[in-house]
């Protein structure tokens, strides 16, 4: 773990800089460097043969550069002419780089300084552009926002010298919009910035809190502890940002298939046909992309509000996970909802999960579903499947997310979520080959919450053979199992409101059941002493009967006791 420092460090974001200009092979050639302040790059870049000339607006950096031996020149990198005044400067010596390191921030209009720098180079096509910039995304600033401070420093990530703020996505935005694209990066990374507070439960990832943090910021992107972005670009041409499309749908229906059901696809393309809010577009997975052509085929039968809302994308390869994930990254609409191609829902769908997300906005939507079983016919008969029972409310209570914790008890076609938590990094896990629905819902739900819309808008499909339930064996269910709850157990569980009591009801069970079970056991102890005592009597009167009929009076006695038998009998009779 390195620190914030503006001298040279080879471990340090100006070593990173000059090691980027490896590949540009410098030597013999011109590299400038602009807003050169104390220029720690001069001497390690003389060392690698290049011509070095530093440049800034201040006069004593640039007395001190000449005097180390360097030509160096009084320049304000925010005057008009900079490109013309900057091919002075070369007079017609080949240029390798340009360096703006720790200066794009400084300037008022970054984009002005780039667009001239970028014209400079036009007679130097094989030059390149280092920059160094803070980035104002790092997961410390985030920290920092969240308990209310904005702090400027004298040097840093908030230096208070600093007028423009970059995060990874805006700096490529900027160089794109000016004609430069990046060659290659080694960016600058401190998991402790200058803005770090150490002992804070938010800053500390062995806290709860600040686990949860940074959990939030790694997943929604990799730069959460980049102090300063280094990166290398190469001239191109100017491109503008792509113009802001039409809003999307409002949601993307991913329906996985693997091409071997076309009459339940067909099925279930015909429910989405049928749906009165239209507002969805169907990512059509094909887990085996040589079963594309015909899954095509069967979507073209669908005319008019289906076929052109439909796009099928083929997948290979991995778990049930892998086309999961391929749909959510292709997904455009506001909610996900997936389907599989044996799972049918009603006509009102699609408008119940709009309705749950209007009334819950940013929650995670769910709804009942009711059991129907079902059995496959052989090939050639009237129907390809059949229901053989009455449809059945068995996925129609509440979400509780406790409950959930412990068994799955929603279809994954009845809940839909947020596409925004693919901006946080949510994915499906690949590495399960089932449950893999159950585990993303835990998460989702965590962070989301619940809304239950109570409808019973999904049937779910029982079937007698061909399913999944039946296809995987029930120790890889265990094992998947394990493995969800193992990984839920490595990162911090947010619970909805209402779950204190819910889990003190259950732990009030909980107790009152071991109470129970204790005074039984108590009970238990007690008959098993009872009966060892009775047993213990048992067996010392069977001991002394033993010993009496071994012993001398008991064999002289034994005429007495035949003659009392016999006059016992013959009183009985006269009487």
């Amino acid at each position: 773990m390195g620190s914030y420092e503006f001298h040279y460090n080879e471990h340090g974001p100006y070593g990173a800089a000059v090691r980027l200009l490896a590949d540009t092979d410098p030597a013999e050639r011109v590299v400038l460097d602009l807003g050169c302040g104390a220029a720690s790059v001069a001497e390690p870049l003389r060392a690698r043969g290049a011509t070095y000339i530093g440049l800034d607006v201040d006069e004593e950096s640039v007395r001190n550069l000449a005097a180390r031996g360097f030509e160096s020149h009084l320049v304000d990198l925010t005057q008009p002419g900079l490109d013309e005044l900057l091919a002075k400067v070369l007079d017609g010596r080949e240029l390798a780089a340009v360096l703006c390191l720790d200066v794009l921030e400084h300037v008022p209009d970054p984009r002005a300084v780039l667009l001239q720098l970028n014209a400079v180079t036009e007679r130097n096509p094989a030059a390149e552009l280092v920059v160094s910039i803070p980035n104002v995304a790092h997961l410390d600033l985030a920290r920092q926002l969240l308990t209310g401070h904005w702090d400027l420093t004298d040097s840093g990530l908030l230096d208070r010298t600093h007028l423009r703020f970059f995060t990874d996505r805006t700096l490529t935005e900027l160089m794109v919009s000016t004609g430069w694209y990046e060659a290659a990066r080694e960016d600058f990374r401190l998991e402790r910035s200058d803005q770090n507070q150490a002992g804070h439960p938010l800053f500390e990832n062995g806290a709860t809190l600040g686990m949860l943090v940074r959990g939030v910021r790694a997943g929604a992107d990799g730069h959460g502890e980049v102090n300063q972005f280094v990166r290398r670009y190469h001239r191109g041409a100017v491109r503008q940002p792509a113009a802001t499309g039409a809003a999307g749908p409002f949601l993307s229906v991913v329906l996985r298939t693997q091409g071997r059901r076309p009459d339940s696809l067909v099925d279930v393309l015909c429910c989405l046909g049928a749906q009165t809010d239209l507002d969805f577009e169907v990512v059509l997975v094909v887990h085996d992309s040589t079963a594309a052509h015909a899954v095509t085929g069967l979507v073209d039968l669908f005319e008019g509000n289906l076929a052109h809302r439909v796009r099928v994308v083929p997948c290979d390869g991995g778990t049930r996970s892998r086309p999961a994930n391929v749909g959510l990254r292709a997904a455009t609409g506001e909610y996900v909802v997936f389907l599989d191609d044996d799972d049918f829902v009603t006509a009102n769908w699609v408008e119940n999960i709009k309705a749950g997300a209007r009334s819950a906005p940013g929650k995670v939507i769910r709804w009942w579903a009711a059991e129907q079983r079902r059995t496959w016919h052989a090939p050639g008969s009237l129907a390809a499947h059949t229901a053989t029972g009455p449809l059945t409310p068995q996925y129609a209570t509440r979400f509780d997310l406790t409950r959930h914790i412990r068994q799955n008890e929603t279809p994954f076609h009845c809940f839909s979520f947020p596409r925004a938590l693919v901006e946080l990094g949510f994915e499906f896990d690949e590495a399960l080959t089932v449950c893999e629905d159950w585990e993303f819902l835990l998460r989702a739900a965590s962070w989301c919450g619940v809304h239950d819309t109570e409808q019973m808008t999904s049937v779910y499909n029982k079937w007698s053979d061909k399913s999944s339930s039946h296809a995987v064996a029930s120790d890889e269910w265990t094992a998947m199992r394990t493995v969800v709850h193992v990984a839920l157990d490595q990162q911090p569980l947010l619970l909805p409101p209402g779950s204190v009591r819910g889990l003190d009801r259950a732990l009030e069970r909980a107790e009152l059941t071991q109470h129970r079970v204790a005074a039984l056991e108590a009970e238990v102890a007690a008959v098993r002493q009872y009966l060892a005592e009775v047993e213990q009597v048992s067996a010392n009167a069977h001991h002394a009967l033993h010993e009496l009929r071994r012993s001398t009076s008991w064999r002289i006695s034994a005429p007495v006791r035949v003659a009392g038998r016999v006059a016992r009998k013959l009183r009985g009779r006269t009487r």
